[in-house]
């Protein structure tokens, strides 16, 4: 037998061991739960100088931790919100705590990203704490304030025009004749106010609808991007677990009863093949969502107001994913087919977000032009028989076809086999509140909206053929580079 200060000794030492391997693992686990974190998470000495960053900073502002280590914080703020941080520095006795602040940092690409900032002096002198991105909270915060001064100006631009029109009215009362040419130009100025506010207010519509689903992406991304970053580990996890079961099965082979009995009654071998085929899916399911959060937010565009070269296609496509629901079957026909003939093009300079409702307008267009003429020929009960197989006569289609045209335009044609129309309908297409849908179904605003932004805010074109009977193709020419 050992002595007991030797048994003692030995006891104490194991304790010891156990209580660093648990110090090490919360301190491991710490040390991930840090750098996983969105917000940055830093530490910097007395002088400002950085000591810790997790991976945050990086993916935040573009800079590697390594070549940001030991180099002051100030030295990638905004020149203009250098001082705040540097009166904290001189402060840090008298002040602990520093909360709120939202300064401005310079992005590795030299764009300026707001970050929110939360710091706090320590015991040694040390300054710990987070920055969070805000940037997209100034964007919009910058854009309505945008809107809202440009909706004051047209404000007062109608109270203007307001006092104008009575002030004609009043001199209209000296003359019967001046009364009659007067009135008829007020007539046509009426129209136009009327034309002008109706397409302000289509336009405020569609605005809506873009902050709407921008909102509702936002919204969505934030979950998604929690099941998207968890699910990962959750593979992960499972794969190891189920590594550890297999080697347990191979050095254990013999399991006492109450196992095999458990075994047996959860289906093991079927529960190992199954599982990973599930995360699968939920994998597949993740990536799912956030493709159409994608096409949500490159849909909506708030924050590309200003002329940007893009990518058509793109826009197409995210019109085409909002548009989904009609493209599906129904009772009384079958799924619209869109044959999609993208050819190579390249960025196209514009405004993304008008263009984007361009696309909308005729894409909706041909989608109740096909509509239609299944429900007037009842097609989904026009079917010929050949031997045993069972023929439709008809498919509804929508055939999307982009080209380079020269060196300096890009052209997107829209095709649909719908309902078509004559002559005299074609020639009215693009004339405002011009509708051959029901009351109430729609305003005669669209296309109008649509040729006023294809040919006189981007200097294109957009034309239209059509058969009664057989289709439509709208035929849009588009510059590729607008700015020159």
């Amino acid at each position: 037998m050992k002595p007991d200060f030797l048994a003692d000794n030995e006891l104490h030492t194991q304790i010891q061991y156990r209580l660093i391997e648990q110090i090490s693992e919360s301190e491991r686990r710490y040390r991930e739960l840090v750098e996983n974190l969105r917000e940055i998470v830093f530490k910097c000495d007395k002088a400002g100088n950085l000591t810790l960053l997790n991976k945050a900073w990086t993916l935040t502002l573009g800079y590697s931790s390594s070549e940001c280590l030991n180099h002051p914080i100030d030295d990638y703020l905004h020149a203009e919100d250098r001082q705040l941080w540097l009166n904290f520095l001189t402060q840090m006795h008298t002040k602990q705590d520093l909360a709120c602040w939202e300064l401005r940092f310079h992005h590795k690409s030299t764009e300026i990203i707001w970050l929110e900032l939360s710091a706090r002096s320590e015991d040694e002198g040390e300054i710990s704490g987070s920055l969070t991105n805000i940037t997209d909270r100034k964007r919009a915060q910058a854009a309505l304030k945008e809107a809202n001064e440009a909706l004051q100006m047209r404000i007062e631009q109608l109270r203007f025009e307001n006092h104008e029109r009575r002030q004609t009215e009043a001199t209209l009362l000296q003359s019967k004749e001046q009364l009659k040419q007067q009135t008829q130009q007020l007539e046509v100025t009426l129209q136009e106010l009327k034309q002008t506010q109706a397409k302000l207010l289509h336009a405020e519509k569609m605005s809506s609808l873009g902050q709407l689903v921008a909102g509702i992406a936002h919204e969505i991304n934030n979950p998604v991007n929690f099941i998207y970053g968890n699910i990962i580990h959750a593979n992960e996890y499972i794969r190891d677990l189920l590594d550890l079961l297999c080697l347990y099965q191979q050095h254990y082979s013999t399991p006492v009863k109450e196992i095999q009995e458990k075994a047996r009654k959860i289906d093991l071998s079927y529960l190992l093949t199954d599982l990973p085929r599930l995360m699968s899916s939920m994998q597949m399911g993740a990536d799912r969502i956030s493709e159409i959060v994608l096409s949500l937010r490159n849909f909506s565009r708030l924050d590309e107001a200003e002329i940007k070269a893009v990518d058509i296609h793109e826009g197409i496509n995210s019109t085409l994913m909002i548009l989904q629901s009609r493209l599906k079957g129904a009772k009384d026909r079958s799924s619209i087919q869109v044959i999609k003939e993208y050819g190579e093009l390249p960025q196209v300079e514009c405004y993304a977000g008008q263009l984007n409702q361009v696309f909308m307008n005729l894409l909706s267009n041909a989608i109740d032009a096909v509509v239609t003429r299944c429900k007037s020929e009842a097609i989904p009960h026009q079917i010929s028989r050949e031997g045993d197989e069972e023929i439709a006569l008809f498919t509804p289609m929508i055939r999307i076809h982009t080209e380079v045209v020269g060196e300096l335009y890009v052209a997107i044609r829209i095709i649909d086999n719908g309902i078509g129309m004559d002559e005299i309908t074609r020639k009215q297409i693009f004339d405002p509140f011009f509708t051959t849908k029901p009351v109430g179904k729609g305003t005669g605003l669209g296309l109008s909206i649509s040729y006023q932004i294809v040919v006189e805010k981007h200097s294109g074109v957009l034309e239209c053929s059509s058969d009664l009977g057989k289709g439509t193709e709208f035929l849009i020419h588009l510059p590729i580079s607008l700015l020159h």
